[in-house]
């Protein structure tokens, strides 16, 4: 449940700690004051993006975060395998926006949006008149009826067909692969050829890109090299006796450290140290003499060295950016040529496999179509009881299920169909219902599903819009009944469903010298009855609306105690 929202610089609101109960939380307050505020805080806690112009004029950021209580142990290991460490059974989601950035924290650590939106979709549920999407667009008709119950069977079943379905859309797109005409299928072919036998040739397994590279330029530069190779040669062993070489420079100081070295031991590490340098050299002197001796400049193996390097620059070019990924294009050409020339086979096959795969699907589809029609009979009693205790005296709700092609959802259209009147026929719902029939319809679905359904807290936006009177007062009944299961917090306008509310919030605007600012309060005793009777009667409050006001929050306070009692 939404335990606690802290609201800090939103818009008109400098900064307000809201606390929500459980049960039925009814949120009051004139037109423009600031209700729809409360919900947009719950909404960015929700997931819903950052804005700019939620940054009020009190400081340089807008702070939003809410404290939710975690009561099911599924949902604690839903969190756990998400990396979320609940504190004494709290998630604490915090939102901060600044004008050049935004920030998102779970119990104190860093998030994303994506993760918020996945977690905030099992903790609330917010209903709104103008947002009926999920009662009106009848392709949501099919997943409403399947998820009555949230029963194992319909569950396996359906992940089953999705399974399937993936399967059977891989081999069409296989399929498509190699679906070619004639002309299409002799010119792939041809080319897939060219390109394997370009490939083969080139011996590309058997080439050193590295050695290719520093062979050729070891070759290019032979004269270069050869002047550096008697260069180094004349430095080290000196052909001129006025410019003598390192070695004979080295050799004259092991000759003066000899002389020493007999009577001094630090003299004599010194002196086998240049008789190592000394040997090292002339070692060094030999190699250089024996590789440069050897060195000669062979104009076919550097034509050779060039050929391959343009080889191996043009594979690049066509097949990969380099020799690994030139394999793999070769290595994939094979496997398509394969296909390509055996395509009558494949194709053959495929269209058996996605024969098998229809047959099982439609056996399943058969054993879903069997659980929707028992399920579709139940629902249909529950909620035709439902929206006559709702004062839809005359309603009829029916669903009807229809065969359609088969679909990782099975053969079934399902159809959701209403009357409001006596004498009207059955009719498409999202065609029929008004917004205050919907809002009612809407409250006996989350009434039905509330028994299964998992999540702890709905928001209920003004969808008393349309409806007064009794009705009024039998939707504030049912809102209370649904509030017995789950956290109810809902935004109203009339004084029967607030008469009913465990917690009452009202929001007001007041004017300060240089600024509007909402406030935000709990009330009860007489400020609450107060304010029902401003619901009641308008601005002017009179002792007639003020003991309307007492008579139907006491009325409610018996009701409840009654369905307490049932």
């Amino acid at each position: 449940m939404l335990f606690e929202l802290f609201i800090d610089n939103f818009v008109i609101i400098k900064k307000q700690y809201i606390r929500f109960e459980d049960g039925f939380n009814v949120i009051t307050g004139e037109t423009g004051s600031g209700k729809s505020l409360i919900l947009d805080a719950i909404n960015l806690i929700l997931g819903d993006r950052a804005k700019k112009e939620y940054i009020g004029n009190f400081s340089d950021k807008t702070i939003v975060e809410a404290v939710f209580i975690i009561k099911d142990k599924e949902k604690e290991d839903f969190f756990e395998s998400k990396d979320i460490s609940l504190d004494e059974n709290k998630l604490i989601i915090t939102r901060i926006i600044r004008k050049s950035s935004s920030t998102i924290r779970i119990n104190g650590r860093i998030s994303t949006l994506e993760t918020l939106k996945e977690i905030s979709s099992i903790l609330v549920d917010i209903y709104n008149q103008n947002d009926n999407t999920e009662f009106i667009n009848k392709s949501n008709y099919i997943n409403l009826l399947d998820t009555y119950k949230n029963d194992d069977d319909t569950i396996k079943l359906l992940s089953n067909l999705k399974k399937l379905d993936d399967k059977k859309n891989n081999l069409n797109n296989k399929l498509s692969l190699i679906d070619l005409d004639d002309k299409e299928l002799i010119r792939e072919v041809e080319l897939l050829r060219f390109q394997i036998d370009e490939i083969e040739k080139a011996d590309i397994e058997n080439l050193d890109e590295d050695k290719l590279d520093s062979d050729y330029k070891r070759l290019n530069s032979i004269t270069e090299l050869k002047e550096a190779l008697e260069f180094s040669k004349e430095k080290i062993s000196g052909y001129d006796y006025n410019n003598p070489g390192i070695i004979d420079i080295i050799s004259k100081i092991s000759s003066k450290l000899e002389e020493f070295s007999d009577i001094d031991n630090e003299v004599n590490d010194f002196y086998q140290g240049i008789i190592q340098v000394e040997d090292q050299l002339s070692e060094i002197y030999s190699a250089i003499d024996y590789y440069s001796d050897n060195l000669y400049f062979d104009e076919n193996e550097l034509n050779q060295l060039e050929d391959k390097i343009h080889t191996v620059f043009d594979l690049k070019r066509k097949y990969g950016s380099s020799l690994d990924e030139v394999i793999d294009y070769y290595n994939t050409s094979k496997k398509r040529l394969e296909e390509l020339e055996n395509s009558t086979k494949l194709k053959k096959d495929i269209f058996k496999d996605i024969e098998n795969i229809n047959d099982e699907m439609l056996d399943i589809s058969k054993k879903l179509h069997d659980i929707r029609i028992n399920k579709s009979i139940e629902l249909e009693d529950k909620i035709n009881e439902s929206i006559h205790r709702l004062n839809i005296k005359n309603g009829l709700f029916s669903i009807k299920l229809k065969e359609k092609t088969l679909s990782n959802k099975g053969i079934d259209n399902v159809l959701f169909l209403i009357r409001t009147n006596k004498g009207e026929s059955l009719k498409s719902l999202e065609k029929t219902a008004s917004g205050g029939e919907l809002s009612r319809i809407m409250l006996a679905f989350k009434e039905i599903y509330s028994d299964f359904d998992k999540i702890d807290t709905l928001i209920f936006d003004e969808i008393d819009q349309g409806i007064s009177g009794r009705t009024a007062q039998i939707v504030a009944e049912k809102i209370s009944n649904i509030s017995k299961a789950r956290q109810i917090i809902s935004v109203s306008h009339l004084p029967q469903i607030a008469s009913f509310a465990d917690n009452h919030i009202l929001v007001s605007k007041k004017d300060t010298n240089d600024s509007t600012i909402t406030s935000i309060d709990m009330i009860n005793g007489e400020d609450r009855i107060h304010e029902l009777a401003r619901l009641i009667g308008g601005v002017d409050i009179t002792d007639k609306t003020y003991s309307s006001a007492k008579e139907m929050l006491d009325m409610a306070s018996n009701l409840k105690k009654e369905n307490k009692n049932e």
